[in-house]
């Protein structure tokens, strides 16, 4: 079940791991999706619904043969390797799935449904290996004694309205959290800095809502931003 605290928004959930990291990926020897890939995965996520629209009976079977075909590879564990030796063998790994299930393959186009499943399981892929990653970084701290680390950090630090700012940073001891970022205004005039404050579970790595929390502060600029963070690891 969801916890109803989690945040929706977390700007890192889903995050494609960074080409070549051995820190971020599900495993050692694990490979990044190259981009066409990922496209062309996303693209037959596009191409497949809508041209069954009137045809429920077809639809229908689609959707169950996606459903189980991501089934079939979360059996792999989050592993982008995994997913690219499914995708050698996508077309043939649905009839295996549609004939262990008794959904008929009849009309569909197996290599699309693949393409389809492995786009689905691709994002849950990603935001496991977001976890992991948080769990290890943690953990490398503690080990060394760092009170904080910063977990995930993207974008420019001084605010840029084209390229927002976002960084997670974790109190490895007790999962308290913040989230600090800079992004654009409505009229991408200007950047808006905040501070919120948060909670990680240090056992899945999922970042939390902290209940009757203090909403995120705004503040005129970056220096400010950083000035609030900085109090509020001081306090402890």
């Amino acid at each position: 079940m969801t916890d109803p605290h989690q945040i929706a928004d977390d700007p890192f959930a889903g995050a494609p791991p960074a080409s070549g990291d051995p820190a971020i990926a599900g495993a050692p020897d694990d490979a990044s999706v190259p981009t066409l890939t990922a496209a062309s995965w996303q693209q037959a996520e596009a191409q497949l619904y809508p041209a069954v629209t009137e045809r429920p009976d077809l639809y229908q079977r689609i959707v169950l043969l996606v459903r189980r075909t991501v089934d079939r590879l979360r059996e792999q564990g989050p592993s982008t390797s995994a997913l690219l030796a499914a995708a050698d063998r996508g077309a043939e790994l649905v009839a295996e799935v549609a004939d262990e299930s008794g959904v008929s393959a009849a009309e569909l186009d197996l290599d699309l449904v693949a393409r389809a499943a492995l786009a689905m399981r691709y994002r849950e892929v990603r935001g496991e290996q977001s976890l992991l990653r948080r769990l290890r970084l943690i953990a490398d701290a503690r080990r060394a004694g760092q009170p904080w680390v910063v977990t995930e950090e993207a974008g420019h630090p001084e605010g840029d309205p084209f390229l927002p700012y976002h960084r997670l940073e974790v109190e490895v001891g007790t999962g308290r959290a913040l989230l600090v970022s800079a992004t654009a205004d409505d009229d991408f005039h200007d950047v808006h800095h905040t501070v919120r404050i948060v909670h990680m579970d240090l056992d899945s790595g999922v970042v939390q809502e902290i209940p009757a929390g203090e909403p995120a502060a705004t503040f005129p600029d970056a220096a400010a931003r950083e000035a609030r963070a900085a109090a509020i690891k001081a306090a402890g």
